[in-house]
C-alpha cells in the first residue's frame, strides 16, 4: 500500500501527508523554503503545519526570530496509537456494558470503503469460532491490497479454525506450519470472477464486494447463517482439495 494512502488511513489529510512527507528529509526548515517546495498557498501550508504539530508529528523552533519546523520521527505514529490503544482499553468494557443492555435478535449492518471491510474483518475474526468463507481471493487482494492478509495473520493470531474456499492463488504464508494446521482449505476455478467474498461466523454471515464500489454487509441472523452455509457446503463439494 502507497505511504500517503497509509498515512491517509491513521487520520492525516491529503494536506497533512504532502506537508509531512515534505518535511521528514529536510530537518529543520523555515517556511518560506517549505513554500518553495509546496504547491500550496503560504496561509494553507502554515495552518497546515499547525494543525501537525498539534498531533505531535511537526516540531517547531525559533531562531533569531524566525520559526523553524520539523517533522519527528515516523515511529511517533506508533507511540500515538499505543496511547490510543490504551485509552480504548481503559473504557472497553464500559463500552461493551452498554452494548449489551439492548440485544437485538436480528440486524443488519452496513459498511463502505477500505475502513469499513477493516471493521467487518475485525468483527469476523473478534471471536474464536470456526470461519466458513468462500469467494475471489486475487480480486479481494487486488482491490484491498494488504487488508486480507493482515485479517488472516489476525486468525492466525487467535487460533481460529477455517473452512476456504477460493479461487487457485499460492502465498507463503499458505505453507507455514500454523496456518496448515488451522486452515482446511479448497480451490474453485470459477470462483475467480466472483463479486464478493462471504464469510459465516456464528449466527452471523459478513459480506463484502470485490469488484466496483466497496460495500459490505454483516448480517446477524441465524436463519441466513444456515442459509449460506448450505451454499457453502455446495460448493465444499464441487471444489478441488489443496495439500497445504
Amino acid at each position: 500500500m502507497d505511504k500517503k494512502n497509509i498515512l491517509k488511513e491513521l487520520g492525516l489529510s491529503d494536506k497533512e501527508t504532502e506537508v509531512y512527507i515534505t518535511l521528514l528529509p529536510l530537518g529543520k526548515i523555515n517556511l518560506q523554503e517549505i513554500a518553495k517546495r509546496i504547491e500550496l498557498p503560504r496561509t494553507t501550508i502554515y495552518n497546515t503545519l499547525n494543525y501537525l504539530s498539534g498531533k505531535g508529528l511537526v516540531s517547531r523552533i525559533i531562531r533569531s526570530g524566525v520559526t523553524y519546523f520539523e517533522a519527528v520521527e515516523p515511529s511517533k505514529f506508533l507511540d500515538t496509537l499505543n496511547q490510543k490503544k490504551e485509552l480504548l482499553l481503559s473504557v472497553l468494557p464500559e463500552l461493551e456494558g452498554l452494548k449489551k443492555e439492548i440485544k437485538f435478535s436480528s440486524s443488519v449492518e452496513i459498511y463502505e470503503g477500505f475502513k469499513g471491510v477493516s471493521t467487518i474483518l475485525n468483527e469476523v475474526f473478534k471471536v474464536k469460532q470456526e470461519v466458513f468463507y468462500f469467494g475471489s481471493y486475487s480480486k479481494s487482494l487486488e482491490i484491498l491490497k494488504h487488508l486480507p492478509e493482515h485479517s488472516g495473520n489476525l486468525r492466525l493470531d487467535k487460533k481460529i479454525h477455517a473452512k476456504i474456499i477460493i479461487d487457485p492463488y499460492d502465498e507463503e504464508r499458505f505453507h507455514k506450519s500454523l496456518y496448515k494446521k488451522i486452515t482446511e482449505m479448497r480451490f474453485l476455478e470459477s470462483l475467480k470472477d466472483f463479486p464478493c467474498m462471504i464469510f459465516i461466523f456464528g449466527n452471523s454471515v459478513a459480506i463484502y464486494t470485490v469488484t466496483g464500489d466497496v460495500i459490505g454487509v454483516i448480517i446477524r441472523n441465524k436463519e441466513v447463517s444456515r442459509a449460506i452455509k448450505i451454499i457453502f457446503d455446495l460448493y465444499w463439494k464441487i471444489s478441488k482439495p489443496v495439500r497445504l
